[in-house]
Order: structure tokens, then sequence, then C-alpha cells
């Protein structure tokens, strides 16, 4: 059984070897750089805002004049004997027909609507810049998660390893001493079966990491060769005094936030324009018209009309005042969605700030834990040299100080990535680790 699962994890590593782009040497800072340059999610979203960007321009088209041109070549032919009481004497004409009209025509009063749209264009663009911000700072936050894990996995990994060599050697300890017929056939299946958990131990974690080297391919796309990420550090100096300096930053500072603020700007510019309809509208035209044989009569015609020009509905069934009143409730709906948003941002804060703390607190016990648990393991190896400890006891103490050892790496990666979370939700971990966007 534990042959077929140890070539089980062995075709896996090397499926993983040929399947997957190794990252040879990859920080946290670049896996998070790599990551948000080439991540789909990121990419949409920026992709948005190139197309934001282009509406913007095309609100400004609203300001500059339109420009026509019209052409026209064929033949007309008129007869005019086909009409009531005309003279039969007159002959069927057939001309060429030639046609060139010129229109320009320049806003000048649309009822506040094309500034508006502008504005409305403006609002929606800077709420894609800042929901784009957002994805990417989420995005980053999943690269940390997958990176710690890695590491975690790796010391956990490191400290199976060490336990199965430690009970190696006192495997082979005990054989001797069996074998030469001073142990017992008890503390010999003692050992034997504590080596067999051992192993299992080491394939489970192998696997764990395996899985955890997964995860990292998928949110960074590359696969992380043996040692090639490293312990990231801390800016653990950079955070808040406390938990409402804390929620304060991420309250001004959030990008979702500013997304749904700049909704609201934009909302409210869509509004005002719902109020053009019930403006007059104003145009200065120029219309240029070049003819020939128009209607059938041989000449040119060369006309050339400015205009001011009103438009002004009189009525339109109640639809725009009901387009006004619709607008009036997305309104009120996008500072709902704002407050929402609010609330959310308050508490995923509030949320990072206590596990931190929590996590923050518990290290010093398990480093004193670690610490007496490794000094009780030295004393226990001592005294059952001089035949005062039972191999039970060896095995248990050993046993203890690497689960000590485990929760103390467990807690000091929660510790890194909550102090990373606490960045993201106040809308930093970009600028604190040196990413650009």
């Amino acid at each position: 059984m534990f042959k077929r699962q140890l070539s089980i994890m062995l075709l896996a590593g090397m499926a993983a070897t040929a399947l997957h782009v190794q990252a040879e040497s990859l920080d946290l800072r670049e896996a998070i750089a790599q990551t948000i340059q080439t991540n789909p999610e990121v990419l949409t979203e920026l992709r948005e805002v190139d197309s934001r960007d282009r509406q913007v321009r095309e609100a400004l088209g609203g300001y500059y004049p339109t420009v026509d041109l019209l052409a026209g070549f064929g033949f007309q032919e008129r007869d005019p004997t086909s009409r009531e009481f005309a003279d039969p004497n007159r002959t069927r004409n057939e001309l060429e027909r030639r046609e060139a009209q010129l229109n320009v025509s320049q806003l000048v009063f649309d009822g506040f609507q094309t500034p508006n749209e502008h504005k409305n264009q403006m609002a929606r663009h800077k709420s894609s810049e800042f929901r784009a911000q957002s994805v990417a700072e989420d995005v980053a936050l999943q690269v940390v998660r997958t990176y710690l894990e890695v590491i975690k996995q790796q010391d956990i990994l490191a400290l199976a390893k060490q336990t199965l060599a430690t009970h190696e050697d006192i495997y082979d300890k005990m054989k001797k001493r069996f074998d030469s017929g001073v142990g017992s056939r008890a503390d010999f299946d003692q050992i034997s079966g504590r080596l067999a958990l051992a192993k299992t131990n080491v394939i489970s974690q192998t696997a764990n990491l395996l899985d955890a080297k997964t995860n990292f391919q998928r949110v960074v796309g590359t696969y992380p060769s043996e040692g090639a990420l490293t312990h990231p550090g801390t800016y653990r100096k950079y955070l808040p005094m406390s938990v409402d300096d804390a929620v304060a930053k991420a309250l001004d500072n959030h990008p979702l936030l500013k997304t749904a603020s700049a909704d609201i700007e934009s909302v409210t510019y869509q509004y005002e324009q719902t109020k053009s309809p019930f403006f007059p509208h104003f145009h200065v035209e120029l219309e240029r018209d070049l003819n020939d044989n128009i209607d059938g009569v041989e000449e040119q015609v060369d006309d050339l009309k400015v205009m001011l020009r009103m438009r002004y509905n009189l009525y339109r069934g109640g639809s725009d005042k009901a387009r006004k009143q619709q607008f009036a409730y997305l309104v009120e709906k996008a500072k709902e969605v704002r407050n929402n948003t609010h609330r959310q941002v308050e508490q995923e804060t509030r949320l990072a700030w206590v596990a931190f703390e929590a996590i923050r607190d518990q290290i010093p016990a398990l480093e004193d834990y670690v610490k007496d648990s490794s000094a009780t393991k030295e004393a226990y190896i001592k005294q059952f040299d001089l035949g005062r400890r039972t191999l039970l006891d060896l095995l248990n103490t050993e046993n203890e100080m690497i689960s000590a050892k485990q929760s103390l790496v467990a807690a000091q990666q929660d510790l890194l990535y909550n102090e990373y979370r606490l960045f993201q939700t106040m809308g930093e971990l970009l600028f604190t680790v040196g990413v650009e966007l």
C-alpha cells in the first residue's frame, strides 16, 4: 500500500513538472506583479476602462458641428402632357439631374443634454478605474494566500520529514536492541507502527504541498519549482495603530466605495439628462444646395440658407416625465448600494483586524510551547537512555514537539496573511508591496 501511494506521488510530481511552466525563483512582489499583468479578471476590467475612455471622447463629439455632404446623379423624365388641362403640343422632357448639398449643424442649446452626457461618461470612466483597482487588490490577495499556503505546506512537510528521520533513527536503535535480545517485542512493534505512520504523514503532506502549488499555478499562472518561493517580509510597521484608524482609512480609500460614489455621480448626471426634453433645443444650420436640371427645368440652382432653428416638444405621451421619475429612483438605489458597500468594507476591515490581533497574541504562547516541548524532548531522550522513560513517553513527546512546531508555522503564515489582508481591506495592498496597476 505504501509503495503504491509513493508511486502515485512520484507520478504526480513528474506530471506537474511536465505540464506546467515552472517558476525558478519568485518572491511575493514579483508573483503579484506577474499576476496583475496576466490575470484575465484584471485585464477584463482594464479593457473596460479603455472602452469607457472612448465613450468619454464620444460624448465630447456633441459639442462639435456635424457636417454632411449629399450628392446625386441621374436622369429625370417629365411628361407635361399627362397633366389635366395640359397643352398637348408640349413635348416630353428628359434631362440629366445632378444634386449636391452641404449641411452643417451646430448645437447651441439642448437642455444641458450634452454637458450632462459628457459628465456622465467621465463618472463612468472613473468608476471603471476604481473597479479595476478593486479587482486587482482582490487578485493580489489571492496571490498572497496561495503563496503563503505553499510556504506553509513546505515548512510542514519539512517537519514531517524531520519526524520521519527521528523515527527511523529510533527504529534502527530499537531494532538493534531487539535483535540482540535486550529490547522487547512490544517496543519494537510500537516504533515500527509509528515509523509507518510517519511515512504516511510525509506522503500526505507531500500531496498537500502539491495541491498548494496547483492552486498557486491557477492564480499566478506559473508552477513553482522546489524552493522557488521564499518567506516574504512583513509590512507590519505600516499598519494603523488601532482598528478605528484602520476602518477610517478603509472608508476613505477603498476602491469599491469610490466605485459606488462614482456610480452615484453617473446616475445623477443621467437624471439631469432626463430634464432635457422639457427645454427647447436650438441649432444653427447652414445648408448649401447646388442642383442642375431639377423638376424638368433645364437650369442651375445655387441655394444657400443659414438658419437658427428651434425644436420644442410639447407632448410625448408622458414618457419624458416617467423617465425622469425612473432615474430619480435609480439615484436613490445607487446611494443605497454605496451605503451597503460602506457596511461591507467596515465589516471586512474589523474582521481582518480581529483575526490579525488574535493570531498575533497567540504567537508568543506558541513559541513558548515549542521551546518547552523541545526541552522536554531532550530531557526525555536522556531519561530514556537511563531507563527512566518508556519508548512511548519518548515518541509522544516527539510528536508533541512536532505538533507544536506545526501550529507555530501555521500561525506565523496566518498572521502574515491577515497582515496583507488588512492592507487589502484599506485598498493599499498593491501600493504597500510596490506594484502598479
